[in-house]
């Protein structure tokens, strides 16, 4: 089975330099095997560091990934599917004071992030733990080391490629402060040799989701009183895209559970609600209209897609005079959402 995750930030604006005292580093193992049809995982795929000396609090950061160019191959006119690399937290290690660094659970890391094709992607998307340190002697040394495994999923598909194949995965990271200022950003290449599969070609699940254009970073944008006391709403057409080979549904949640300013200031996630509509029928199909909230939700249902694009529109929107948006301090409020795809 294959699940995709992708991840999408949302942004209020409502009208009416920050320096970091840390670095960032990072390494791969940068090569992987694939002997079989199951498909292979190396557990240390990705380390990334973030380290510093002295005192400070830093909230909101990120990290994301970017795939250069499509994944091709040394030795043929092979290309390789994007959504069949993942990565997965595998541990959270190193030194601060007075308090441990962050777990993984603690930062709130997604436990699958699928490669996607286009855009940055997120492997922390706005830490739910600062990178804190407060140490009793002035130049106290502070160090955040995240592993990640990546994985090669398994499946039929691999039988395409003659044994021996090589691919490239051509990837920058980049780690940001809560401002979105860069900290840090480094360029790895991830290779990987199908070799000779054993066992039978499985009958899989294939399923992928994928977040286009500018739903990517969806905005609401509060500019007259009238924005206030109609409530807003925002449409991002052929904003999700999905092709299933099975009945399938798509939840949505929030990774935090308040869009959250500069300033520190919070409105809760569950003012605004959510629904997508499909641009063409599909059979099975069933709709929901959900408030954010961090637990999962489903927001749609359908059944295979029969080897097409099956797209959706997204429409965000609030109520009418809402105390919580009337009251917040004109500022700009975000939080990250989780979209999954999983079989029914």
């Amino acid at each position: 089975m294959n699940r995709k995750f992708c991840l999408l930030m949302m942004i209020f604006l409502l009208t009416g330099k920050f320096h970091s005292q840390i670095s960032y580093s990072s390494w791969v193992n940068g090569y992987l095997q694939i002997n079989s049809y199951q498909g292979n995982t190396d557990p240390n795929g990705y380390t990334m560091t973030l380290s510093g000396n002295g005192n400070f609090n830093i909230p909101n950061w990120k990290v994301t990934a970017r795939l250069k160019s499509p994944i091709t191959a040394n030795n043929g006119p092979y290309t390789f599917p994007a959504n069949k690399i993942s990565f997965q937290p595998v541990s959270s290690t190193g030194q601060a004071y007075p308090n441990p660094v962050p777990t993984i659970a603690e930062i709130g890391i997604p436990p699958n992030t699928v490669v996607t094709e286009g855009s940055e992607f997120f492997l922390v998307p706005k830490s739910n733990a600062p990178l804190r340190n407060q140490p009793s002697q002035q130049n106290g040394y502070y160090s955040l080391q995240l592993k990640f495994s990546i994985t090669v999923a398994g499946g039929a598909y691999l039988s395409n490629y003659p044994a021996w194949t090589t691919f490239n995965v051509p990837m920058e990271f980049t780690a940001y402060s809560q401002n979105n200022s860069i900290i840090g950003r480094m360029d790895h290449n991830i290779q990987f040799q199908i070799g000779t599969l054993s066992g039978t070609p499985p009958t899989s699940t294939e399923l992928s989701l994928k977040v286009n254009g500018n739903a990517t970073n969806g905005l609401l944008e509060f500019n007259s009183m009238q924005d206030y006391k109609d409530g807003k709403s925002v449409t991002y057409p052929n904003a999700l895209t999905v092709k299933a080979n099975t009945n399938f549904q798509i939840t949505v949640k929030a990774i935090q559970s308040n869009f959250t300013s500069l300033a520190g200031k919070t409105i809760p996630v569950s003012n605004v609600q959510m629904n997508v509509t499909p641009l063409t029928q599909n059979a099975g199909s069933a709709l929901y209209t959900v408030f954010l909230n961090t637990a999962s939700q489903t927001i749609a249902k359908g059944s295979s897609t029969q080897g097409a694009n099956l797209d959706y529109t997204i429409k965000y929107s609030t109520k009418p005079n809402d105390e919580y948006f009337i009251n917040a301090k004109p500022d700009e409020y975000s939080a990250t959402l989780q979209y999954e795809i999983t079989p029914q």
